[in-house]
């Protein structure tokens, strides 16, 4: 009768699921586990969604359960992240993909497909990509870092730090702090002037034209621009995604440490963490390492292989699959006074959605986790990590097209939730 019940309540499921509609972009859909047992041989199932990215309209998928099998033989992370990475690659608008997860204690690498469609280069543990926007929980570290050490408070307010000239950093009497520019509420602008008009008619060209712009823009150039700027709203109301306060964060930090962000990064993060093969600018041993990165169409698109002149604290450091493992093992071990400080919770945005030290913080009562996409021209990429659980996965590849960030996205959810039934 049990398994009869259990048959019915999925069925049900199903049925639901059919009648959904696309989801608004400013709605997160949470589809909560479904959760069979696996015992005397019947069959468990889990959501393949989990929380869904609020930056593109979906639907929940009829077809997105799948099954666990109940074969006695233990299943192994590799077994599920070959699986994964299988199904995912039979879109044939992806290139390469590169996985590792890591579960309690053991630790798996997988590479997949072709980083050059028809030359059978297949990615391997050296392979650097652009980690874009994931940059930015790197950054929030040293924030996290600097307010461990007493160097910066969250309250600290910027033009205080900066100087007179940023007084324009300020809305009816409240200045942008801190702490509002590392949950992208301080009313910074999403990039600087000319890039978003580029973005608005994406192509190969408008993308190589933004390359450019953003290759050659200064620091002077950035910091010139911020002062000035004419806030709109109040700090610490709203959620705005900027790019531009990241960078702002960056010459902050050097500022209260008299070292310069890239060292920064190594001393406080990439040694320690043993990332030693994570970087902002390239040596050309590095250059030829980087994965070209392609669009629906297997198109080349532009990248980040030569020097930039900004701070690159917003989305420009590269690192490889070694790395990343050793980063989310870091990101893992709260015991670390600075790690658990960057997974805080500073500001509530929708649903369950918190931001942290740029770290999306993801609210579940009991067992919180932390995630963070990036996305570029030619890359896209998910880093999940569960501290309560102990678990944590990145999952990039070398192609970027719309769908792509929420394909990859449920992939990675998919893998978590088969390590949880394994």
């Amino acid at each position: 009768m049990k398994h009869i019940f259990l048959i019915t309540t999925i069925c049900l499921f199903i049925s639901c699921c059919k009648n959904l509609d696309t989801h608004s972009k400013s709605e997160v859909i949470k589809v909560e586990s479904i959760t069979g047992i696996v015992k005397n041989g019947q069959l468990a199932f889990a959501s393949r969604y989990d929380t869904m990215s609020r930056d593109s309209d979906v639907a929940v998928d009829k077809n997105s359960l799948y099954q666990i099998s109940s074969n006695t033989k233990k299943t192994t992370l590799s077994d599920i992240v070959n699986e994964e990475a299988q199904f995912f690659l039979e879109d044939k608008r992806f290139n390469a993909l590169s996985i590792a997860v890591f579960d309690n204690g053991e630790s798996y690498i997988g590479h997949y497909g072709e980083m050059d469609k028809g030359l059978g280069n297949k990615p391997t543990n050296k392979t650097l990509y652009e980690i874009a926007s994931v940059s930015k929980t790197m950054t929030g570290y040293l924030v996290a870092s600097a307010v461990e050490e007493g160097k910066l408070k969250l309250d600290d307010v910027i033009y205080d730090i900066l100087g007179t000239r940023y007084q324009n950093l300020q809305y009816n009497g409240e200045p942008v702090r801190i702490k509002h520019l590392i949950t992208h509420t301080s009313g910074l602008p999403l990039n600087i002037r000319g890039v978003s008009e580029l973005y608005q008619n994406p192509s190969s060209t408008s993308y190589k034209e933004a390359q450019k712009v953003l290759t050659n823009y200064s620091k002077e150039d950035l910091l010139l621009e911020v002062q000035s700027l004419k806030l709109t709203q109040k700090p610490g109301e709203n959620y705005g995604y900027s790019n531009i306060a990241p960078n702002l964060i960056a010459h902050i930090l050097e500022i209260v440490y008299s070292k310069s962000f890239e060292e920064l990064l190594k001393e406080k993060l990439f040694i320690p963490a043993k990332m030693l093969n994570t970087c902002i600018n390239l040596n050309n041993e590095q250059k030829a390492l980087l994965a070209n990165g392609y669009n629906e169409n297997n198109e080349l698109m532009p990248n980040f292989k030569e020097p930039i002149q900004l701070w690159g604290a917003a989305g420009r450091i590269k690192s490889n699959s070694e790395d990343l493992l050793n980063y989310i093992k870091w990101q893992l071990n709260e015991n670390n006074s600075i790690i658990k400080r960057s997974h805080e919770k500073l500001f509530h945005d929708v649903e369950n959605i918190w931001i942290g030290y740029y770290w999306e913080v993801i609210d579940r009562n009991v067992d919180d986790y932390i995630e963070h996409h990036g996305g570029i021209y030619g890359s896209q990429n998910w880093i999940i990590i569960f501290p309560k659980q102990n678990v944590g996965v990145s999952i990039i590849t070398n192609s970027s097209f719309p769908e792509a960030n929420q394909l990859i996205k449920e992939t990675a959810n998919k893998i978590i939730n088969k390590i949880n039934y394994k």
